[in-house]
């Protein structure tokens, strides 16, 4: 009889353990499976960013980001998912900001200068004195199709502004301005990267840009510009790169939580 009852008894605890991952299994997915909301999405360029200025004489300059705001941390590159997401079908994708330099100044009509690469689509939200874009530009977006496997793909156009200002100077000052033009455009074929319904480590909490549940783990923007997810980095990462002017720390989701 003693033999019998132990026997019953791991079978309730075998039978609760299994109800337990079972339910903690179906949490997990239920997780995974909620659809995000419209939002943004804030990234860091990485290596091997480039801009062909061919046209102008000056072939592919190489390129680094530039922090936009000290409150987004590190964010170099802002992409807006204006609408709800359906799984499964290709929605809006808008690029709302971009701002990158060159790595090395260059040598433009006898000049020593520095190359911008700007966009801001933010209809004011970012201040022009913080993002400068002199000139008018084509519309730069397309479609991302996120699905409920964790995984999106996405396929956009984008068009920046050039702008040449004197080299070690700031371009949030039109006169340091050289030259500047619309950047040839450059286009962003559908590649498969992840995402998470969790911020990354260190991702930059925003109520100006809010992700809608939608954070991009693993972006596969590659060719002429590189991203990843971006973080708070240093705490005066954005001065250090001539950033003048900057609304509040940047704190992560891990801080705010």
């Amino acid at each position: 009889m003693k033999c019998l009852t132990r026997l019953l008894s791991a079978r309730r605890i075998a039978t609760a353990v299994c109800a337990i991952a079972v339910l903690c299994l179906c949490s997990a997915m239920a997780v995974a499976q909620a659809a995000p909301t419209a939002g943004y999405d804030l990234l860091e360029t990485g290596s091997g960013a480039s801009v062909d200025l061919t046209s102008i004489g000056l072939g592919v300059v190489p390129l680094e980001g530039v922090p936009i705001e000290a409150s987004l941390g590190v964010t170099d590159t802002v992409m807006h998912r204006p609408g709800n997401t359906t799984f499964g079908t290709a929605q809006t994708l808008l690029v709302t900001a971009l701002f990158m330099k060159s790595t090395n100044s260059v040598v433009y009509q006898g000049q020593n200068a520095d190359v911008y690469v700007t966009l801001n689509n933010s209809a004011g939200v970012i201040p022009t004195t913080v993002l400068p874009q002199p000139d008018t530009l084509n519309a730069s977006g397309g479609t991302i199709t996120i699905n409920s496997g964790g995984t999106f793909t996405s396929n956009f156009v984008m068009n920046a502004d050039v702008i040449l200002v004197q080299a070690g100077t700031s371009v949030t000052n039109p006169a340091n301005y050289i030259a500047h033009q619309a950047a040839p455009q450059v286009s962003f074929t559908p590649a498969t990267s992840s995402w998470s319904t969790g911020a990354p480590g260190g991702y930059p909490s925003s109520t100006t840009f809010p992700s809608g549940g939608f954070y991009p783990t693993l972006p596969a923007h590659n060719g002429p510009h590189p991203v990843t997810y971006a973080t708070c980095g240093g705490g005066n990462a954005a001065q250090t790169k001539g950033l003048a002017v900057g609304r509040v720390a940047c704190v992560s989701q891990t801080q705010a939580q």
